[in-house]
């Protein structure tokens, strides 16, 4: 990077960077509800899951107690997932399907995608400093522990808990208090363009867009990588 400046910390988005849902949304929320009467496809529930997802409020409970927030996380995923269902045909053991459904998220839904561990060690090698910054709730720890790389990370800032969700400059800024250092020292990578890419670089943090389809590969002014190892080398030659 210019004026030589060490990174000291890499800072990942969760979910669609790290790791992802097995088969995708649509398929993991089907393949519950046919057990519980439900009459729609993976791809009905794909469209209207997206359609919900974009348009709830942040995933971000300010000033609440750790009991509280539970409370809240599950709330807004019951509303989030309630939509979806208003939407493809709601059916009479939802509250049910609900509960189940809040439990496979919490681990077997998600696998790692297949560098993700190897880049992890890499870095770890390197004495860098690792963190997550995502718009997640209190479930990151156990599906980071179910799918082994929850001690890799120095830091979890997670939308829920700190009561700003990406791409609020302050989660960011959070990030860099609790790791001690600063935004020209550290690396964010992440899937999403405005909540990852923009936020990060609203700080002053060297953000890379992970694009593993090359969707945004014709904006000029995105700094992006398609593999997820593509960020070792990146930082051997800073």
């Amino acid at each position: 990077m210019k004026e030589n400046i060490q990174i000291k910390a890499v800072f990942f988005d969760a979910a669609d960077t790290l790791f992802r849902v097995k088969g995708g949304v649509g398929n993991v929320y089907w393949s519950v509800s046919r057990k519980y009467g439900a009459d729609s496809t993976p791809e009905q529930i794909e469209k209207a899951f997206t359609k919900a997802f974009k348009s709830a409020p942040p995933l971000a409970f300010p000033g609440v107690s750790p009991d509280d927030r539970k409370v809240y996380e599950k709330k807004w995923w019951y509303e989030v997932v309630r939509k979806v269902f208003s939407e493809v045909g709601m059916f009479a053991k939802f509250d049910d399907y609900f509960d189940e459904l809040f439990e496979t998220f919490r681990s077997r839904a998600w696998e790692l995608f297949p560098e993700t561990k190897g880049v992890l060690t890499t870095l770890k090698a390197k004495g860098l400093m690792l963190g997550i910054i995502s718009n997640f709730d209190s479930r990151i720890y156990d599906v980071c522990s179910h799918l082994g790389i929850n001690t890799y990370f120095d830091s979890f800032m997670i939308s829920s808990e700190v009561g700003f969700a990406k791409p609020a400059r302050e989660i960011f800024k959070l990030a860099l208090e609790r790791s001690s250092v600063s935004a020209s020292e550290s690396i964010h990578l992440g899937d999403s363009l405005q909540l990852d890419f923009y936020g990060a670089r609203s700080v002053g943090i060297r953000a890379l867009l992970i694009d593993k389809s090359g969707r945004y590969k014709d904006i000029n002014d995105v700094d992006r990588i398609e593999n997820l190892n593509q960020i070792i080398s990146i930082i051997d030659h800073d």
